[in-house]
């Protein structure tokens, strides 16, 4: 079986972890030829590159520096100059668009199924008359209130495909309530990850003496255009001041907010407290070693270092955002659900966490039995279907 998979860039983030994920553990199974084609070469950006299967044949379908040169610039920097916008837009998008349409037209003669697995190809894929498939990885009615148009357009286009595979059984609702004609191609397959792989990469020894100290740990992107440490950090201030926990709070991610919230940590008179770690390519040493994992944001999908804590046996805080975190933590019985930007709830939530042996107990028992929602030996069997249901 010849499975082609779609990505428009491939960076260090949840999707890309998680198209790894199923890269590596599909490339062990004989039956499956895989093929990544990326749509635009991100050069030393494609920090996780090392990590995709040997097995694994990697294309990318815009390559040279004068096409890409100011799409990583914009990683990177967030904003490009007008002109340099204006310029990279109008003369050099139209050309990278051909490149992928024809690329991808080649690929697509040689292989029995593609999966477009950030939903970025549908322009591309109408008139390709192989089984595809969409996987889609972010709640519908938050993409709806952020850009109406875009995303009217896209349900519209995602008839394009044969079946259309959402991350969460939220997501699919929100998807049938606002497509009600992609219904019959709705399915949910959960992001899945190998507990003995993260177990493995949680062994390995880091040289920093930080992670020998008790200490609470947060592992997001540092946007808060998507992500909430704003109330993460006022929650942590509260937890300091009205309980009097002395545990350091550790923020392993980047991103453009950073700055922001260095000083909104200052503000707030604990930056001696919050450390802020960076990137990590293997964080699961940090989230094995911490008291608290905490993920705190405004919408996702289905959020993966939460289902990585439950692999973990990490006690979990987390924020009830659509969509994604009340089914990882079977709502509530596997780790602690606060309302959004809820500053005091999160930081009871914290306190009780870290204090209430019982509690801890439940939870623990709980996430343990839970998580095997989450493994590839439940989640294999529904890609297989899915597969054979369209060839």
């Amino acid at each position: 079986m010849r499975i082609l998979f779609l990505l428009s860039r491939f960076l260090d983030g949840g999707i890309d972890m998680v198209l790894i994920d199923y890269l590596r553990h599909l490339s062990q199974d004989s039956s499956y030829s895989l093929t990544l084609a990326i749509a635009t070469d991100m050069g030393d950006l494609e920090v996780f590159a090392d990590r995709i299967p040997h097995n694994v044949a990697v294309v990318h379908m815009v390559k040279a520096d004068c096409l890409t040169r100011w799409r990583k610039r914009k990683i990177k920097e967030q904003k490009l100059p007008l002109p340099v916008k204006l310029y990279d837009e109008i003369a050099l998008a139209p050309l990278r668009r051909f490149l992928v349409k024809r690329e991808l037209n080649k690929l697509a003669a040689n292989h029995d199924v593609i999966i477009d697995f950030d939903s970025c190809f549908y322009s591309f894929l109408r008139h390709v008359h192989v089984p595809k498939v969409a996987w889609f990885h972010f709640s519908f009615n938050q993409s709806l209130q952020q850009n109406r148009r875009r995303t009217l357009r896209i349900g519209r286009r995602l008839q394009y495909y044969n079946r259309i595979v959402c991350i969460s059984e939220t997501m699919r609702q929100e998807c049938e309530s606002l497509f009600p004609e992609l219904k019959n191609k709705l399915s949910v397959i959960y992001n899945a990850k190998d507990r003995e792989a993260i177990l493995a990469r949680a062994s390995e020894s880091l040289e920093d003496t930080r992670i020998r100290q008790p200490y609470l740990l947060t592992v997001e992107r540092l946007e808060e255009s998507q992500k909430d440490l704003t109330t993460l950090l006022h929650a942590y201030s509260l937890l300091r001041k009205q309980w009097h926990h002395t545990e350091p709070l550790y923020l392993l991610g980047k991103g453009h907010s950073e700055v922001y919230l260095q000083q909104l940590a200052v503000e707030l008179g604990i930056a001696e407290h919050v450390l802020f770690l960076g990137f990590s390519s293997n964080p699961y040493p940090w989230i094995a070693n911490c008291q608290l994992l905490i993920h705190s944001s405004k919408f996702e999908g289905l959020p993966t270092i939460l289902i990585e804590g439950l692999m973990l046996d990490r006690m979990i805080v987390a924020t009830d955002c659509p969509t994604g975190p009340k089914e990882i933590l079977n709502r509530g019985k596997a780790g602690l659900l606060t309302p959004v930007g809820d500053v005091q709830a999160m930081a009871e939530a914290m306190h009780h966490a870290l204090t209430d042996k019982t509690l801890q107990s439940q939870l623990l028992v709980n996430l343990q039995e839970h998580r095997q929602q989450f493994m590839f030996c439940h989640t294999e069997k529904q890609f297989k279907q899915l597969i054979n249901d369209i060839i």
